[in-house]
């Protein structure tokens, strides 16, 4: 006897889905309580497919808008209300028997959320994704930094929709009401619009993993432009005043010249701690005074190569205080100034150089204005005020040039940004 389908099987998703009349219904392997096959699932689809058939029917065109109206306000107060007035509301609208048959059928789907097969729910499929990150972290894919970002940022969807709760609950719904989510606590101030955007492009990519193990089917919605927020408003860049540049290297005086040191190849090199703690002897021209490198950040992704000419001052000290290995600058035990590493699912760390920094501050007997990463962006909106010298701004920080021209035409030229450095140092330390 040949197999009559009243539905039709999404292998993705091991669920059937059936349109009817403008609306759309779905029901699981999960739910119907069988094999997640369609061999094995066909029949109770059938018979499922057939009790939907026989439920009440939709109300007549004449009281439509009247029942429609009803309905409005009894979703509106139905969380108020008690259960003999939530049973009276069900069955004035939809006929006797409604509100115990829905509330059995909403207690299964329910129970099976509240206790998903092995692997299935979502603190277990959270626990796979970050192992993924860690080998990816491991070979060096991605840094240690971005591994513990991914392992923050997924915590509040999972907390959101329940780590007890089965993968199977997430669907265009679940994560049009996710941002729906994370939009008000834009709103009340709970959140930047930047840390949004970053919460629900981790939620996605998290979903998307889902989706390409063929454990779930992949929202259709996931790549909805509505779902944004103005996370790349160009903030206010704060930087230091001459004035506290050189009070800060004052109080360095007779306290500590490898603090200063940090402080001039920030201000001289455009650098931040790592720049530092991973600059290599063999970057540095030991008889010219030179420096030559990619910033750490960008080197893997082929940022530009920047030579410098150390001040002076950055030159003596840089030789004063050179590591023996292949390191240019190490702790008093030879150990990287930085550096970071993965215990468990958590970031571990430490910074020399942000712990000279602190220490500069109790010695100052105040908390310094702004960080140690302000002291790059200073000296590049000093060079940005040279009527000439503003053109080395991004050569200065090292950063990748946008644009044909800027790529392939415009070509820095060493002498002269050794002219604009010179002059910067005038600026900074006030000498020529």
């Amino acid at each position: 006897m040949p197999k009559a389908f009243h539905m039709t099987w999404i292998p993705a998703g091991r669920r059937w889905r059936k349109h009817h009349k403008g609306r759309s219904y779905t029901v699981s392997c999960k739910q119907l309580g069988v094999p997640e096959t369609k061999e094995a699932s066909w029949r109770a689809a059938n018979e499922w497919w057939e009790r939907q058939l026989a439920s009440p029917e939709a109300p007549s065109p004449d009281d439509r808008v009247d029942r429609a109206a009803t309905l409005a306000r009894l979703v509106r107060d139905f969380s108020s209300l008690d259960d003999d007035a939530r049973r009276e509301a069900v069955e004035t609208l939809l006929g006797q028997g409604a509100y115990d048959d829905l509330k059995a059928r909403a207690d299964s789907m329910l129970a099976g959320m509240d206790a998903p097969a092995p692997g299935r729910a979502v603190a277990a499929q959270v626990e796979a994704w970050k192992g993924l990150l860690r080998s990816a972290c491991r070979s060096g894919q991605i840094s240690e930094g971005r591994f513990d970002a991914y392992c923050r940022k997924i915590r509040p969807f999972a907390a959101w929709i329940g780590p007890g709760s089965s993968i199977d609950v997430i669907d265009e719904a679940r994560l049009e009401a996710y941002y729906n989510h994370l939009s008000e606590k834009v709103g009340s101030g709970v959140y930047s619009p930047s840390t949004a955007h970053e919460l629900l492009m981790t939620a996605k990519q998290f979903i998307s993993r889902l989706a390409e193990l063929r454990l779930i089917p992949l929202p259709g919605n996931i790549r909805s432009r509505r779902f944004r927020f103005n996370h790349s408003v160009a903030a206010k860049i704060e930087t230091f005043t001459v004035g506290e540049v050189r009070d800060i290297l004052t109080a360095c005086d007779g306290f500590s010249e490898r603090t200063r040191l940090y402080i001039l190849l920030m201000l001289n090199c455009g650098m931040y701690q790592n720049d530092i703690a991973e600059l290599r002897a063999d970057e540095v021209d030991w008889s010219a005074g030179t420096l030559t490198r990619a910033r750490s950040k960008t080197r893997e992704r082929g940022g530009p190569v920047v030579t410098y000419r150390l001040w002076p001052e950055t030159f003596a000290l840089l030789r004063q205080h050179r590591s023996p290995g292949d390191l240019a600058l190490t702790t008093d035990e030879g150990n990287p100034l930085v550096k970071y590493w993965i215990e468990g699912e958590s970031m571990r760390r430490y910074d020399a150089i942000q712990s000279a920094w602190s220490r500069l501050a109790t010695k100052m007997g105040r908390k310094i204005r702004l960080g140690m990463k302000h002291l790059r962006k200073t000296s590049a909106t000093i060079l940005g005020q040279h009527a000439h010298y503003k053109f080395y701004g991004n050569h200065f920080l090292a950063d990748s040039p946008s644009g044909m021209a800027a790529k392939h035409y415009m070509v820095p030229s060493d002498e002269e940004f050794f002219e604009a450095l010179g002059w910067l140092r005038g600026k900074i330390l006030g000498s020529e």
